[in-house]
């Protein structure tokens, strides 16, 4: 699953041939994206960014208010059935003109509750292209295969500038799934099975309105279920759609209110089962609110700024160019954002706007065992990147929310070098900025453990050890300096009883009082808190 952002499936039911209920791993399979392609990570964080400062007043001004989609559908079939007809298709384009533009015929059963917020969305969408393609492939499943003709599927046309809509006989009980913006080109666009594609030929109830298709598109443009994919606790980005702990599948009972899932006491409203983002079946949903509206605005204008200045009559687009901030080749000439010459000019690639970190220090601490590191901070920074090394090696890294960091389990004798840089979010880092630094000297303090004056005749005795030496692989970096660490001091005679005890901090040498002592023999113990421990002779004369 690779190439898919988002799928739903349907859960088979036990009493016959029929699916009983949407269901989706969305988010499991949404981490898993964002794990195999760091680069679309970036760009859904440059996105979130975007979206929340986002004016559609403006956004709409500057596109004639009503934005319209292509759409290419690849109707993938190995039988006849699953080759469904054209006007199978034109169905599904006029749910969705009807769903987006909030004329659709059950908008009247929205809620009063949720009436204030219900929007036209202000999106329309057209066919640009059919494209019929046959396979041998009988149930093409959910890995994105369908969209590469290699694979028995079809390759995807002009993403930039058309939504791509497949058509195919998914299998496994799914009903389609589709990419959010940000990632791969080559696999972008809604999938359905040929089953819950529009209102007639095999459309298939209790799904057979085409709100499978206006849901795919919803994840398309950058809308999360209503539940945010997770509990209570977790939002799915719109104010305006009451949290719930989790999907509703309503069964065909569309009666409000139903559960309040989420719900705090007097004013908190019920589950908005109605949004076309939850699990209900297609004659229950009826809305999207004003803030998806925006969501999926903010979305093309961003991560989809083709859509912006496509057609549907067959001309030509105008040229692309270059949004200089936003991870895209958008203009398709190999170079991205501040690389492509377009960007000469903007502010976002403006020089010195992550600066790097200046005044870097190393300061040594606990008799050289760790080292604190410093910089001075960058306006711009939310954060700081720290790498250390021995010998070009890595042996430590981290990243840290201050201007310092904290080195432990330093090797004596070892020479290191360092560095930082500033994270300004959005992707946009400085350079980084290098420093060297040598633990403590391997004889500056002896390993184990003396007592010196030894022998002593009476008065203070300094009693000095040295329990670690780690080796460079245990070298951690950590954000805080972690609290004083502890050893205990102990007296014992020759035979092992112990005289007295006593607690120090970790930091290599304390004194004791030897003038109470008869003369002889004596054992001074020192153990640290990892259990490390070493034994000197002390003679009393």
């Amino acid at each position: 699953m690779r190439f898919v952002l988002f799928y739903c499936a349907l859960l088979l039911g036990t009493a016959g041939p029929l699916f009983a209920q949407r269901n989706c791993t969305s988010d499991e399979l949404l981490q898993q994206q964002l794990q195999e392609d760091p680069q679309m990570k970036q760009n859904r964080q440059q996105l979130e960014n975007f979206t929340k400062g986002f004016s559609i007043k403006e956004a709409k001004a500057l596109n004639g208010g009503i934005l319209t989609i292509p759409v290419v559908f690849h109707v993938v079939y190995r039988t006849d059935r699953e080759n469904i007809s054209l006007r199978q298709i034109e169905s599904q384009i006029d749910v969705l003109n009807e769903d987006f533009r909030r004329r659709n015929p059950d908008r009247n059963d929205t809620p009063a509750d949720f009436r204030g917020v219900a929007s036209d969305v202000e999106i329309e969408f057209c066919l640009q292209d059919v494209i019929r393609t046959r396979t041998n492939r009988a149930d093409i499943g959910s890995n994105g295969d369908v969209k590469f003709t290699s694979r028995g599927g079809s390759d995807v046309v002009n993403p930039r500038e058309a939504m791509n809509f497949w058509v195919c006989s998914i299998g496994g009980g799914i009903l389609g799934y589709a990419t959010f913006p940000g990632g791969r080109l080559s696999t972008d666009g809604v999938v359905c099975d040929y089953r819950y594609v529009g209102t007639n030929g095999t459309a298939t109830a209790p799904y057979d309105r085409g709100r499978t298709g206006t849901h795919e598109v919803g994840h398309y443009l950058n809308l999360s279920h209503i539940w945010g994919d997770g509990g209570c606790g977790v939002d799915d980005r719109v104010a305006d759609t009451p949290r719930a702990s989790g999907p509703n599948s309503t069964g065909g009972a569309c009666r409000y209110p139903g559960r309040n899932s989420c719900g705090s006491g007097a004013g908190d409203l019920p589950d908005m089962f109605q949004n076309y983002m939850d699990y209900s079946e297609d004659g229950c949903m009826n809305l999207f609110t004003v803030g998806q509206r925006d969501r999926m605005w903010a979305a093309v204008q961003r991560s989809r700024p083709g859509l912006l200045s496509a057609a549907c009559d067959g001309t030509p687009p105008p040229p692309a160019r270059e949004i200089c901030d936003n991870g895209i080749d958008d203009d398709n000439d190999g170079l991205v954002d501040c690389a492509d010459p377009d960007c000469g000019n903007s502010d976002d690639c403006a020089a010195d706007v992550c600066a790097a970190p200046g005044n870097l220090n190393t300061t040594g601490l606990d008799g050289g065992r760790r080292a604190r590191l410093s910089w001075d901070g960058v306006n711009e920074a939310g954060g700081y990147d720290v790498e250390v090394y021995v010998n070009n090696s890595l042996v430590a890294q981290g990243s840290v929310g201050r201007t310092s960091a904290t080195l432990s389990g330093l090797a004596g004798g070892t020479s290191f070098s360092w560095r930082v840089r500033a994270d300004c979010g959005g992707g946009e880092v400085s350079d980084w900025s290098s420093a060297n630094f040598a633990a403590r000297s391997a004889d500056e303090v002896p390993a184990g453990i003396v007592a010196t004056p030894n022998p002593t005749t009476a008065g203070a005795v300094r009693v000095t050890w040295n329990l670690h030496q780690p080796a460079v692989s245990g070298v951690s970096l950590v954000e805080k300096q972690t609290a004083a660490s502890f050893a205990t001091v102990e007296l014992l005679t020759v035979t092992g009883q112990r005289l007295f005890t006593r607690t120090a901090s970790d930091a290599g040498s304390i004194d004791i009082d030897a003038g109470p002592l008869p003369a002889g023999i004596y054992l001074v113990r020192v153990t640290d808190a990892a259990g490390n421990h070493a034994v000197t002779r002390l003679v009393r004369r």
